[in-house]
């Protein structure tokens, strides 16, 4: 499933010429791009398109626990004495065997100083950070991956995904963007999540096929309209004339807000 979700304006795209789906490892670059937050690759020096982001838990020798990638503004690219903040827009999912789905037990804590967002298999409300005196804008969040109860599942790949908006009035807030966190998996495997991520919901396609309500998001009400129509062709999503478990792994796969 692809979700459609458009990125590079016309600026942008004339000197964009890596495709977005590139994995990029340290800091998160922002900038503005035609009245907009764009996120970017922070160690290319231009403003080439980058929607998905690589972290791993434990860089810092703390379990679970990483305080990458940043978020890095260059002087200049915000109002001082704006503020700059990030919005989780879906809840935390894990991928499993190209599979996606929301948390059962995990959570994610997003922390800065005082100021922390705990996001599970909802979204919820993020926070905004002081852009510097001279417009830049640096800030690394702390991510802790945590239990709400049972015990943590030994290792896997997790996807949040986030928007970037200032305070200025003026800024637009950015397209969305992801943020694949390996948990004691294979490097190949983080790899491979951070590919599926890019091809699968940042590089554009159809819009939600799971989205039965046209809500504009995959959620509960879709899910019982799949359950009321099993066995008939009325919620086939995967167009093999019949509404059954292939179906559900397609809804299942795009839970949360359509791009």
């Amino acid at each position: 499933m692809k979700i459609l979700i458009p990125l590079i304006t016309p600026c942008l795209a004339a000197v964009a010429s890596a495709p977005s789906s590139a994995q990029h490892v340290g800091d998160i670059g922002v900038a503005i791009v035609d009245g907009a937050i764009a996120t970017t690759d922070a160690a290319a020096g231009t403003p080439l398109a980058e929607r998905v982001f690589g972290a791993t838990f434990g860089d810092t020798g703390v379990a679970r626990f990483t305080s990458n990638p940043g978020f890095d503004a260059l002087p200049g690219t915000f109002t001082a004495g704006s503020r700059t903040g990030f919005t989780p827009r879906t809840g935390l999912r894990k991928l499993e065997s190209n599979v996606l789905t929301p948390v059962t037990n995990e959570e994610l804590e997003m922390k800065f100083l005082t100021l922390a967002t705990v996001v599970g298999a909802e979204p919820s409300p993020g926070f905004d950070l002081a852009v510097q005196s001279n417009g830049g804008w640096h800030r690394h969040l702390s991510f802790t991956l945590r239990s709400s109860g049972a015990k943590l599942p030994s290792s896997g790949l997790y996807i949040v995904e986030l928007e970037l908006y200032s305070t200025d009035g003026v800024t637009l807030p950015s397209a969305p963007f992801w943020i694949v966190f390996n948990d004691g998996r294979p490097a190949a495997e983080h790899d491979e999540a951070i590919a599926w991520v890019a091809a699968n919901l940042a590089d554009g396609g159809a819009p939600c096929p799971g989205d039965l309500d046209g809500d504009g998001a995959i959620g509960a009400a879709d899910l019982a309209t799949l359950l009321s129509a099993w066995g008939t062709p009325t919620a086939d999503l995967t167009e093999d004339g019949d509404t059954n478990a292939a179906d559900i792994a397609v809804l299942l796969s795009g839970w949360g807000t359509c791009g």
